[in-house]
């Protein structure tokens, strides 16, 4: 591929961390069940929850930039790893650890069952890409067995309910590996893919279209951990000094 003087995977993985980390500040630090509150506000935190109702939908739309970087990502990860079983074990392992946080942002429960965090998804879209590579010999064989491998993907995020699902989130990685080495296309059938979710995250593939192949400076464990303990944060504001205040 040839190298554009632009975006580098560490640039690619600020810009979604800081389009995840509006959606959710949007989401968490929400002033939603107080906009009827019976008591008459004052002006300032009157002006605060009209400000919110202004601004959040706006970080909401942004933050439909954050999946696509991320599954883009999580190819070209794949791709470079000197190392897939590390690569899974990290995913896995991240995975567990961000199930609580998640759970207690999203439905104030320690343990929901009814969804699960977007580290299962990439999880899952790593597994069925792994499988992929190992069937790259064409042959009647390996493609039906490459159709279930996907299918297979597809369902399970789709019986976990995984962020994004299988339809979304494992139909894009997927699509984003398969055509690598196709950039235009692989763009616009990504973006078609995502169109099920958002029309503002079709903007991440002008992104990732100007992606320069360099991986930038890394910080790995950072963006790692930055998932579990930012919605740990968002929760602690939510509950200790929101809440309080309203009440």
């Amino acid at each position: 591929m040839e190298t554009k003087p632009f975006f580098s995977g560490s640039q690619l993985k600020w810009i979604a961390i800081i389009a995840m980390l509006l959606d959710h500040t949007a989401k968490i630090i929400s002033f939603h069940p107080f906009f009827t509150h019976s008591v008459p506000f004052g002006n300032e935190t009157s002006s605060l929850i009209q400000l919110s109702q202004e601004i959040f939908p706006i970080f909401i739309l942004i933050g439909r930039l954050a999946f696509p970087l991320f599954c883009f990502l999580l190819v070209e990860g794949f791709i470079h790893t000197s190392n897939t079983k590390k690569y899974l074990i990290r995913l896995c392992l991240f995975a567990l650890v961000s199930e609580i946080p998640y759970d207690l942002a999203f439905s104030h429960q320690v343990i929901d069952l009814e969804s699960q965090n977007v580290f299962f998804t990439l999880l899952i879209g790593l597994l069925v890409i792994i499988w992929l590579e190992k069937l790259q010999d064409y042959s009647i064989k390996n493609v039906l067995f490459s159709i279930a491998i996907v299918g297979t993907g597809i369902y399970l995020a789709e019986w976990l309910r995984s962020d994004y699902g299988g339809w979304i989130g494992i139909l894009l990685i997927v699509v984003l590996y398969l055509l690598r080495d196709f950039l235009l296309l692989k763009c616009l059938l990504g973006a078609l893919v995502l169109l099920q979710n958002s029309w503002f995250g079709l903007f991440a593939f002008i992104l990732i279209y100007f992606y320069n192949g360099q991986r930038g400076k890394q910080w790995k464990y950072f963006f790692y951990w930055f998932y579990p303990v930012h919605l740990l944060v968002l929760i602690g504001i939510q509950q200790f000094l929101i809440i309080p205040h309203f009440s």
